[in-house]
């Protein structure tokens, strides 16, 4: 649709991880591991260094298991869809979607996941994690960024961020505005991407997850009322019957 000029379409941002595929993919891969190989040492680097140091170390340690990329892509191919997401991603590509993937994964196993699921072929962008094997057959990760200003996100993926920048290129790259957004996820980290949506926005955090609860507490803080509409969702069938109400 054309508009003074502009295009205009509607966007879905999609969290990955028990969103659009129902495990962690990282956990996935680290249960692969002899667990007494983790160490007290290595789970503490969480704490000390993040997530994606100590995924890291991680799949150092499975490479040197003889834990090889047939086995790892492997698994990933073996987690399970959110029941309907397939689905609902396809008819949202039908439907004057541009459909936008932001993960803490990685882009390896996003990418592997979703062309083995066939739903690659609608996928706009992914911001995640930048992965590759290397040649050794080693899985090397790296942060997507380094931020400090945002205190709900992590040091390495400020998804309001990501998001924030995307509608700005699209705007000016790309002279497409949205005249609804969608953020679907189920963590903490997709509140500070929710709590940015303005009144053309709906926050869809998934039932039963943290994102929920946590987004209801932060919405309470907030000294401004909550622009955008909140819609909680049980799966990807569940999903696509209340976007469709809001069309």
């Amino acid at each position: 649709m054309i508009s003074n000029g502009r295009i205009l379409r509607r966007l879905a941002v999609f969290d990955f991880d028990h969103t659009i595929c129902e495990l962690n993919t990282d956990v996935v891969v680290r249960d692969l591991l002899d667990q007494s190989l983790i160490t007290p040492e290595i789970k503490s680097i969480v704490r000390s260094c993040g997530w994606i140091p100590y995924m890291q170390r991680i799949f150092r340690l499975l490479h040197q298991s003889g834990i090889c990329k047939l086995d790892i892509l492997s698994a990933i191919r073996s987690i399970p869809e959110v029941a309907g997401m397939k689905t609902c991603i396809a008819e949202m590509a039908k439907n004057n979607f541009h459909i936008i993937i932001v993960s803490d994964s990685n882009s390896e196993f996003i990418k592997v996941w979703s062309d083995f699921n066939e739903i690659g072929q609608y996928i706009h962008t992914t911001f995640t994690n930048p992965a590759k094997f290397n040649g050794n057959g080693a899985l090397e990760v790296h942060p997507f960024h380094h931020q400090t200003e945002c205190s709900l996100s992590s040091r390495n993926l400020c998804k309001g961020k990501i998001v924030d920048d995307f509608l700005d290129n699209q705007s000016v790259v790309a002279n497409t505005e949205y005249e609804q957004i969608f953020y679907i996820g189920d963590g903490r980290n997709d509140v500070c991407p929710m709590l940015r949506l303005k009144d053309n926005g709906f926050a869809c955090p998934r039932e039963g997850y943290a994102c929920y609860d946590a987004l209801s507490n932060a919405i309470k803080q907030r000294s401004t009322s909550y622009e955008a509409k909140i819609l909680k969702w049980t799966n990807g069938f569940h999903l696509m019957s209340l976007i469709w109400k809001e069309l």
